[in-house]
């Protein structure tokens, strides 16, 4: 068990206690995402005087819940949170009152498919009618046998282990303490070259691609995923608890947050930043409204906070960073991600294959399906297979009948959540075109889908080509932790950094969490 992570509320109690005493502040934060709105939050409770600009219309940044016409809805963004994110609970459940539910994560469900190298196969029948097929050693065929997943959840947990019996090199692995070497040569290693050193068979090498959708990230740092792994971790434990969604949707999270701001703190949308000076005694911000070109305004602000994706501030004009900063801006990893959704006049993979939430998997270009969870009721009896973690584990719940009369009615399917390069490729269509190639893949084990009038609407978001997000969330290649972090999280005189990408809890609303955490202890400091 770690025990590196620092409790949310120890953080706050550190906070007001370096601030107490010190004048109030004016305070300017760029971005109305998670990290900006915490930050908001927090520094208003203490006194501050805070103003956000918001280049988009709405806030939230990544979590982005999609309502249709007939309020079913589900997620272009953010669409889970581990248990063990403590961060985003104490916001979601102690400060804004909302409820969870549990999200049926990608294998909670075996009456969930597999379409992989043209066979179709649900999870409980895949050992007899998918790994047979496969041309995989007898040591292969024997973890397989465990679950297809533990094929990589074995040698991962066993690595994870292992960086666990050495403070030193956990402490290092998540930038808490002076590197080590095990973690400078781990940094070096990608996923792909980590399971390649593990698995013999390329169908295993395959297999596991596939079922995890991870085949098109075998490029990005193998350090990623133990942190992901280690930080999943429930305290006490060295198991990962269940995922959970909130009740109406993951956006009442930021709506929620930003009411309970004082009447005082404006939030004002529509602004683009495109000029950011950082001077010696305070920070220039010139400011667009996207919506009246000539609407041009500049401050100058005595402290800035900006969460501003990097992939963003690259097309920002600069002036005042140091080199190091500039040169993170400049190459910091950025994921594609699309989401497509079907809104379906029927929940036929209810009615007709009893699947209430998780997912099914396909090496095709949507790679990963979800079912809507809001049906699943468990019962409580929880069973975990050997393979314990977010990517590598299977986790059974016994569940009472499903309301019949919801499975009647309509829901919303994720046709496709894919990263990297199908992400792309899929994001290059025009929307309708993209909902015909989902639909085309989902007819190889749900035909169903391509009936008349089976999907009546739909919407899908490419996180690449939104203006304001410029990737999905950042990712890291190898050694872009040795060369970029340092500089990506340090503050520069009076501004200050905060966003996912400023943590590494990246692509979690966790890290944007820890990195407003951290700013706003920056700024009190001062």
């Amino acid at each position: 068990m770690n025990t590196i992570f620092e409790p949310i509320e120890s953080k706050l109690n550190e906070i007001e206690n370096l601030d107490r005493g010190k004048p109030r502040k004016k305070i300017v934060i760029l971005g109305a995402g998670m990290a900006g709105l915490v930050s908001a939050y927090e520094l208003s409770r203490l006194g501050h005087e805070v103003t956000i600009y918001e280049a988009s219309s709405r806030i939230g940044g990544r979590v982005w819940t999609k309502r249709f016409s007939d309020g079913q809805y589900h997620e272009f963004g953010a669409m889970r949170i581990p248990q063990a994110h403590d961060h985003t609970r104490y916001y979601a459940q102690e400060v804004c009152k909302l409820e969870f539910r549990r999200f049926v994560n990608h294998h909670d469900d075996e009456d969930s498919f597999y379409y992989i190298k043209g066979i179709s196969s649900t999870h409980k029948e895949a050992l007899e009618k998918l790994i047979p097929k496969l041309n995989l050693t007898p040591e292969e065929l024997d973890i397989a046998k465990i679950n297809p997943l533990a094929l990589f959840g074995i040698p991962l947990v066993s690595l994870v282990s292992e960086i666990e019996s050495n403070e030193a090199d956990l402490k290092a692995l998540f930038g808490e303490g002076p590197i080590t070497e095990k973690i400078k040569e781990l940094e070096k290693v990608s996923l792909g070259d980590f399971l390649r050193s593990q698995l013999t068979s390329q169908d295993a090498l395959d297999l596991v691609g596939a079922i995890t959708g991870l085949e098109v990230w075998w490029d990005k740092a193998l350090t990623m995923f133990l942190r992901d792994e280690i930080s999943q971790q429930l305290p006490g434990s060295d198991e990962t608890g269940q995922l959970d969604e909130i009740v109406g949707g993951l956006d009442k999270l930021p709506t929620t947050l930003a009411s309970k701001l004082p009447k005082n703190v404006r939030i004002n949308c529509d602004r683009e930043v495109i000029s950011l000076n950082n001077q010696k005694e305070k920070v220039q911000v010139v400011l667009r409204n996207t919506k009246d070109k000539s609407d041009i305004q500049s401050i100058d602000c005595d402290y800035v906070i900006c969460t501003i994706p990097f992939s963003v501030l690259r097309r920002i004009e600069l002036a005042g960073l140091s080199e190091g900063k500039n040169r993170a801006i400049r190459n910091l990893s950025y994921a594609s991600s699309i989401k497509v959704l079907l809104h379906c006049r029927e929940r036929f993979w209810e009615t007709k294959y009893n699947i209430v939430g998780g997912g099914s998997q396909t090496d095709l270009i949507n790679r990963q399906i979800y079912y809507p969870s809001d049906n699943f009721k468990p019962m409580g009896v929880r069973e975990m297979s050997e393979s314990k973690g977010l990517y590598t584990s299977f986790i059974k719940d016994s569940r009472e009948v499903i309301d019949e009369n919801v499975s009647k009615g309509p829901g919303v399917l994720v046709g496709n959540y894919s990263w990297g390069a199908d992400a792309r490729r899929l994001g290059t269509l025009p929307h309708k075109k993209r909902e015909e190639v989902v639909k085309n893949v989902i007819a190889n084990f749900h035909p169903e889908i391509i009936e008349d009038g089976m999907v009546d609407d739909s919407a899908s978001l490419f996180w690449d080509e939104y203006d304001w997000a410029g990737g999905a969330f950042c990712f890291m290649n190898p050694e872009d932790f040795v060369e970029y972090y340092e500089d990506t999280i340090s503050p520069e005189g009076n501004l200050f950094f905060a966003g996912e990408h400023c943590s590494l809890d990246q692509g979690w609303i966790q890290g944007a969490i820890i990195s407003a955490l951290r700013s706003i202890k920056d700024v009190v400091s001062k």
